[in-house]
């Protein structure tokens, strides 16, 4: 094997492992010797691949919505309603994985990473005529905070209300 495919290899052996050891384990309890048992690694392979457990878990939902930000940008128009759909139908595909983060104690981090890619599909989609420096940044913010917030409590409460009552929501919210 290549050393840079083993060098892949482990970095996905860790992002694997410390997921499956998020399921047993809050992220502060998550003993890091346990990370390397699943992974099958050293504590010094897991150094040389990130700086700590976040670091992993940031590159395991940046892996989910660097694709979900890429297929947004490919589509050929994109209206509210349709970029309401993929949102709503992200957070129920991610609906296992935002109730593990609340029980790990990291569901913040999933934000961090939702709202640096809302922000780029944002820059790359919208005309920021009279939107410029720290008030477009603030609306970014703004619009990634109030969508994850939302939509994030809607699947941690069950996704009570219906998903077209939901995308509708959105979508008025977003005009």
């Amino acid at each position: 094997m290549k050393r840079k495919e083993q060098y892949q290899d482990f970095h996905d052996f860790i992002i694997e492992g410390t997921m499956l050891c998020l399921e047993k384990y809050t992220i502060n309890e998550l003993p890091l010797t346990e990370v390397c048992k699943k992974a099958g690694v050293s504590r010094m392979t897991f150094y040389r691949h990130f700086k700590n457990k976040e670091e992993v878990v940031l590159e395991y939902f940046e892996l989910i919505y660097d694709k979900f930000l890429k297929e947004l940008l490919e589509l050929e128009s994109i209206n509210s309603l349709i970029l309401s759909e993929k949102l709503v139908g992200l957070f129920v595909e991610q609906e296992e994985e935002i109730e593990k983060a609340v029980k790990g104690n990291y569901y913040s981090l999933i934000f961090q990473v939702f709202a640096q890619k809302m922000t780029i599909f944002y820059n790359e989609t919208t005309t920021w005529a009279d939107y410029l420096g720290t008030k477009q940044k603030f609306w970014n913010d703004f619009m990634a905070a109030g969508l994850f917030y939302v939509l994030g409590n809607w699947v941690k409460n069950g996704c009570q209300d219906s998903y077209d009552e939901v995308v509708k929501m959105v979508v008025e919210f977003h005009e």
